[in-house]
């Protein structure tokens, strides 16, 4: 009975901290001021692959921003745009969060995938649509 107990208190801390941390990035965002968006991305150059990092987002500018080694090499074209956003399939549900939205974009390198969490989508969509992504 204590470790359900403990662990309902880890679960509940677990939560209010990941609301407080998506709170001061929507107010940030909201100020002008750049965030970073936790967001997992699918690169044509890493197809099989999908690269966890997080998405730099300021008004003039998206960057992306690795944290793995296999996403080191890895920019975002400089013309990429938003072409729609959809749920994940069965399949990709296995690799990636099934509740996260996936933001398909287009470019001349062909098709970047951006997975991001509903609560983060407006942040990025803002952020590509508006400013475009440069290195």
């Amino acid at each position: 009975m204590i470790e359900l107990a403990s662990m309902a208190a880890a679960a509940a801390l677990t939560a209010w901290l990941m609301r407080r941390k998506v709170r001061q990035r929507a107010d940030n965002a909201a100020q002008g001021s750049a965030i970073r968006v936790p967001c997992l991305i699918k690169h044509p150059s890493h197809e099989a692959r999908w690269l966890r990092g997080r998405m730099l987002t300021t008004p003039t500018a998206v960057v992306w921003e690795p944290r793995t080694k296999a996403g080191a090499g890895v920019a975002l074209p400089a013309d990429l745009r938003p072409v729609g956003v959809r749920s994940p399939s069965r399949r990709e549900a296995w690799r990636i969060n099934g509740r996260s939205r996936i933001v398909e974009c287009g470019s001349a390198e062909g098709t970047v995938l951006v997975a991001v969490m509903p609560n983060e989508l407006d942040h990025v969509l803002t952020a590509l649509n508006s400013a475009g992504a440069v290195e």
